[in-house]
C-alpha cells in the first residue's frame, strides 16, 4: 500500500460549494446570486425579511426617461450651465472664500505689492515725466483767494491772502508761477507772486498754490473797501486741453511700447504686471458680485416674499432629502411631484433625487450603509498641496515664510508606518500625521504669521539660555 496522499483540487466557479447538494444549474445560479449580493455593504448582518421589504419598496427611474441610462449622477451640460450662474467665487471649483467678501479689507488676494514692484522695475524717467504732466493737465483748475488788507495807523496795505481754492495744474510744461493782482477803490493796486507745489510725491500740493509772495503791497491812505483778487490761470483751458491730454496719452503709450520690448527682463516683467492686473480685476469683480449676491439691494417697493438668489437654490437642494420622506397626502413629496415639469431634465431630476433619497433611507433602516455621498471637502492630499502651494503666491499682502515644503513621498531615510498621505518636509523631517493639516504648523505657516521658532532660532535661544545660566 502506497503512503502517498492524493489531493483533489477544489472545484471552481459559481456554486462550486453546492456541488452534490443542488443540481448543477441551480448551484451556478445560487452562487452567482450570492456573489452579487455580497457587493451590498453589511449584507451578512441584515435580516432577510427586512431586506426583502427594502427590495420590494425600492424605487427606480421608471417614467423618467430624461435621467435614465446615464453613468453620471447628474446631467453634465445642465451642471456646467448651473455652475456658471452660482459657482462665482474665487476658490476651488468656483467656491466662495472669505476673501470674496472681505478682500479689500484684508488685502487678500490682491497682488498690490507685486504690481507696485513691477511698476518700479519698468518705470523710466520719461514715462514718469509724461504722467506728471498728464496729471497736471487733467487737474486744471484756476485758484481763488481773498486779499487781506491791513490798516496800520490810517495806512492801508496788502499784508496777506486767504486761499479759497488752491487750484490745480500750475507749473505744467515748466510755466512760471502765476502772478496775482489786487485792486480796490482809491486807485489801490497791489501785486504778488504765487508759490506752487512742485513735489509730485505730495499729491495734496503738486501743481497747486501753497502761498503768496507779496511784491507790491500798494500802501495808501484811502480805504480800498472791497478788493478784487485776480490769480493767473494755469496753462491751457478747457476744452482746448482735450487735445493736450490725448497727446500725453499717446506719448505714454509710445513709451510703454518701448519699455515692454526692451530686453527679456522687461518682457517678463511686463507679462507679470499684466497678469497681476488681470488677477486684481478678477478678484475685484468676484468681491463686488459676492457682496451684492449675499446682501442684495432692497427692492423698492419692498417685497418680503422674494427669496434671495442663489441662497434659495442652495436651501432647496439641501432640503430635498428631508422633503422626499414627507410622503403623506398633500405633503412635500406629493406636491413636488405635481409641480415638477416632467418635460424637462430639471423636473425629472427632482423626482429622481427624491426616489434615490428614499431608497437610501430604506437601506439605512435595515443597516446597509451607502457610499454614494460625494465628498464636500478636499482630501488630505489635496488640502496639503493647496496649503503649501500658495505660500509663495504674490496674491498675498505679506506672504509668510513657510517652515515646510511639500513632498509627495517621505524622505528615504525616514520610515513612516501606516501613512497614506503626502507629508510636508519640515526642516528636513517629515511632519507627523497626528495633527490635522489645518492645525499643523508645517502647513499653516504658509498662511499665518510665524508662531514657532525655526531650528536655527531655537538653537540660538538654547545657547543663549545656557550661557546665561553658566554666567550665574
Amino acid at each position: 500500500m502506497s503512503d502517498a496522499l492524493n489531493f483533489e483540487p477544489p472545484l471552481r466557479g459559481y456554486g462550486s460549494y453546492l456541488q452534490g447538494i443542488l443540481p448543477k444549474d441551480q448551484a451556478i445560479v445560487a452562487g452567482a446570486f450570492a456573489a452579487t449580493m455580497q457587493q451590498v455593504n453589511n449584507i451578512n448582518k441584515v435580516d432577510l425579511q427586512k431586506f426583502a421589504q427594502v427590495v420590494y419598496s425600492t424605487e427606480t427611474t421608471v417614467n423618467l426617461p430624461l435621467i435614465s441610462g446615464t453613468n453620471v449622477p447628474t446631467d453634465t451640460q445642465l451642471a456646467t450651465s448651473a455652475l456658471a450662474n452660482i459657482a462665482l467665487g474665487g476658490g476651488i471649483n468656483g467656491t466662495y472664500t472669505m476673501s470674496n467678501f472681505f478682500g479689500c479689507m484684508s488685502g487678500l488676494p490682491y497682488p498690490l505689492q507685486a504690481i507696485k514692484d513691477s511698476i518700479k522695475q519698468l518705470q523710466t524717467a520719461t514715462l514718469i515725466g509724461i504722467y506728471q504732466q498728464l496729471y497736471l493737465a487733467v487737474s486744471w483748475q484756476q485758484a481763488t483767494a481773498t486779499a487781506i488788507i491791513t490798516d496800520t495807523a490810517g495806512s492801508y496795505s496788502l499784508t496777506g491772502f486767504t486761499i479759497i481754492n488752491s487750484g490745480g495744474g500750475y507749473g505744467r510744461n515748466s510755466t512760471p508761477a502765476p502772478t496775482v493782482t489786487v485792486t480796490g477803490s482809491g486807485g489801490f493796486s497791489a501785486t504778488a507772486t504765487a508759490v506752487i507745489g512742485t513735489d509730485p510725491n505730495n499729491i495734496t500740493t503738486f501743481g497747486k498754490i501753497t502761498e503768496f509772495i507779496i511784491t507790491n503791497p500798494s500802501t495808501q491812505l484811502v480805504d480800498p473797501n472791497v478788493t478784487i483778487t485776480t490769480i493767473q490761470a494755469p496753462p491751457g483751458t478747457w476744452p482746448g486741453l482735450d487735445s493736450v491730454v490725448q497727446g500725453y496719452i499717446d506719448q505714454a503709450n509710445a513709451e510703454i511700447g518701448v519699455i515692454a520690448t526692451a530686453g527679456t527682463n522687461n518682457i517678463n516683467a511686463t507679462n507679470t504686471l499684466n497678469t497681476n492686473y488681470n488677477a486684481t480685476g478678477t478678484a475685484l469683480l468676484q468681491e463686488q458680485r459676492a457682496r451684492y449676491t449675499a446682501i442684495p439691494a432692497v427692492p423698492i417697493p419692498y417685497d418680503a416674499s422674494l427669496n434671495v438668489y442663489p441662497t434659495a437654490l442652495y436651501v432647496f437642494g439641501d432640503s430635498i432629502p428631508t422633503l422626499s420622506t414627507e410622503t403623506q397626502p398633500n405633503m412635500s413629496a406629493q406636491t413636488l411631484e405635481n409641480i415638477a415639469d416632467m418635460n424637462t431634465v430639471g423636473g425629472q431630476s427632482i423626482i429622481g433625487a427624491m426616489r434615490q433619497n428614499r431608497n437610501q433611507s430604506r437601506l439605512q433602516e435595515v443597516g446597509i450603509p451607502l457610499t454614494n455621498n460625494i465628498p464636500n471637502r478636499l482630501t488630505n492630499s489635496q488640502l496639503a498641496n493647496l496649503m503649501l502651494s500658495t505660500s509663495t503666491s504674490a496674491n498675498q499682502p505679506v506672504p509668510p515664510e513657510p517652515i515646510a515644503s511639500y513632498s509627495n513621498t517621505a524622505p528615504k531615510n525616514l520610515a513612516i508606518v501606516g501613512t497614506n498621505i503626502p507629508l510636508p518636509i519640515v526642516n528636513g523631517l517629515a511632519a507627523a500625521n497626528t495633527i490635522p493639516i489645518l492645525l499643523n504648523a508645517g502647513y499653516t505657516s504658509s498662511t499665518l504669521a510665524p508662531a514657532t521658532y525655526t531650528v536655527s532660532d531655537a538653537i540660538s535661544n538654547v545657547i543663549e539660555c545656557n550661557c546665561t545660566c553658566w554666567a550665574m
